[in-house]
């Protein structure tokens, strides 16, 4: 997806008040209310993002940024025919930018049009911009994944990887190839690579504990599911993780 990041709770107010002046707008203004559009997104706050983003194209509705911002607002909330619109229009004023690309071929990918998502996600692997390369191969890993073709996916986590040593989602993206593919052990040392960067993530600590479980690894599996528990104890991945440790403790004697 698109590059995060932490942001003032102020800014939909302010973006608000700016998107709405009767007088034409400067373009440092233009550039300043896009900038609050995107903090929103950054943010974690898509319905929000999505109206400003909207009252930004009515004073500048060619603007492929902004644009793909709304398209990325939408797909976030999971409104991936909704995000085709947008993306369509990104994509038509800049063909050749990685970014929309990317984004495009997640929201295509979701609705089942892989031979579309896959025509996106190769143009952005043939981007100038690295982090566009590198994003295009690990959607590519996804896509292939969701086609059932493991190997392939995983040559492409393997590849991202390569560029990228702590790429968490590569990572994380090769571990399920190899654990779908029954390759437990390779599974086990990538969802172990993803926690040691990112120990805090509730998901990997569940995954790394299910596959050591399923290669007979109980106690050193039941150690990572009850991390995930720690890390999420209202949520669901602290509830799968709880449940298998309650199946656990009924299969042991």
């Amino acid at each position: 997806m698109r590059r995060l990041a932490r942001a003032a709770g102020v800014a939909a107010l302010s973006l608000a008040a700016a998107c709405t002046h009767a007088k034409p707008k400067t373009s440092a203004e233009l550039l300043l209310n896009e900038r609050m559009a995107q903090v929103l997104l950054r943010d974690g706050r898509p319905v929000e993002a999505e109206k400003a983003f909207k009252e930004c194209l009515k004073d500048d509705p060619k603007n492929p940024e902004v644009l793909d911002g709304l398209g990325v607002a939408l797909l976030m909330q999971a409104r991936y025919k909704d995000s085709l619109v947008p993306f369509d229009k990104a994509v038509a004023i800049a063909p050749e930018n990685g970014s929309y690309r990317n984004n495009r071929g997640v929201a295509l990918m979701e609705l089942g049009q892989f031979k579309a998502a896959q025509d996106d996600f190769g143009v952005a692997a043939a981007s100038q911009n690295p982090d566009d390369r590198i994003s295009a191969t690990i959607n590519l890993g996804r896509l292939y994944q969701r086609q059932g073709d493991y190997a392939a996916a995983e040559e492409q986590f393997t590849s991202a990887i390569s560029h990228d040593p702590k790429s968490y989602g590569a990572l994380v993206g090769r571990a399920v190839a190899r654990e779908s593919a029954g390759h437990l052990e390779g599974a086990a040392e990538d969802f172990l690579a993803a926690v040691k960067l990112d120990p805090t993530n509730a998901d990997a600590n569940l995954r790394l504990g299910m596959v050591l479980v399923s290669m007979h690894k109980a106690d050193l599996g039941k150690r990572y599911l009850q991390r995930a528990v720690d890390l999420d104890p209202a949520g669901d991945t602290g509830a799968k993780a709880r449940l298998l440790i309650e199946n656990l403790a009924l299969k042991t004697p």
